[in-house]
């Protein structure tokens, strides 16, 4: 079974759960070993199955676990040269095991193909993933933090099942909201962060007949809600075409249950986690 499961997402931490047929990946470890391992526990899963780390880019909200979680479950860490070299000289330090991706391409790793695309984003080198199953042909994209929408992103995310794509802001939460005014440029600046429209532009681009969910993650908990994201995406899709209801907002303080490729939703998990690293 094909299954994403969303450990938590948002800027307190970044951790997504990816299941094939043959082994399962981590997309970032946004969180402290404690919290991720309490993570695992509450999505019913053990760390120790986990066989390898994929970083999107250094950020601390997607970063911080990776060299320590590195060191307690023996993952090897797959990133860029240069999210490499940024985690060195952060506090939480550089991974012990480390594998370079190039600049594009694909690799093979744990019963999946990779392959993976640069990002609009103000870190070193941050990185789009898509993740095809090899015994089903399942693939799911992950789209995490993106400025905007560079041209050819859609194409790379073509015939995919899942989807999972930040859909951070709501325009007019963020124009209004408390933030100062170099963050607020920051955020909605072609190097931050996607917002609910171009979010849904991008989804309803994604649009097919086999995509079967969208999963938004990277919600800001200041200036945006689930039920805006939902509306946005759900609408720009049903333009697009699109038959399915199955989008869903990834919470950042539970865990999501588990989406499948076949567009199912695993078990509820209810329990409300610690935000502590």
């Amino acid at each position: 079974m094909f299954t994403v499961t969303m450990l938590g997402s948002g800027s307190r931490g970044n951790a997504i759960l990816v299941d094939g047929s043959a082994g399962s990946l981590l997309v970032d470890a946004g969180f402290g070993v404690r919290t991720l391992a309490k993570r695992f526990d509450a999505a019913a899963r053990r760390p120790e199955d986990v066989g390898a780390l994929l970083l999107t880019h250094e950020h601390v909200d997607h970063a911080c676990g990776a060299a320590a979680a590195c060191d307690r479950w023996s993952w090897t860490v797959h990133a860029s040269a240069a999210t490499h070299t940024a985690l060195a000289v952060q506090a939480s330090g550089a991974p012990a095991d480390v594998a370079v991706l190039g600049m594009s391409g694909q690799l093979s790793l744990c019963g999946f193909t990779v392959e993976h695309a640069p990002l609009p984003h103000d870190a070193s080198d941050c990185r789009a993933f898509v993740l095809t199953d090899d015994a089903s042909g399942a693939r799911a994209g992950i789209v995490l933090d993106a400025g905007h929408v560079p041209e050819g992103l859609a194409a790379f995310l073509e015939r995919l099942d899942l989807l999972v794509l930040e859909s951070n802001h709501d325009e007019a939460m963020l124009a209004n909201g408390p933030y100062p005014a170099p963050l607020k440029a920051r955020i909605g600046g072609g190097q931050g962060h996607l917002s609910n429209r171009a979010a849904s532009g991008l989804a309803a681009a994604c649009a097919h007949r086999g995509l079967r969910s969208v999963v938004l993650a990277h919600l800001s908990e200041t200036n945006n809600t689930p039920e805006l994201a939902v509306k946005a995406s759900r609408d720009a899709l049903k333009k697009a075409g699109w038959k399915r209801d199955s989008v869903f907002a990834a919470p950042q303080r539970i865990v999501l249950s588990p989406v499948s490729a076949d567009g199912g939703v695993g078990r509820p998990v209810a329990a409300q986690l610690s935000l502590g690293l």
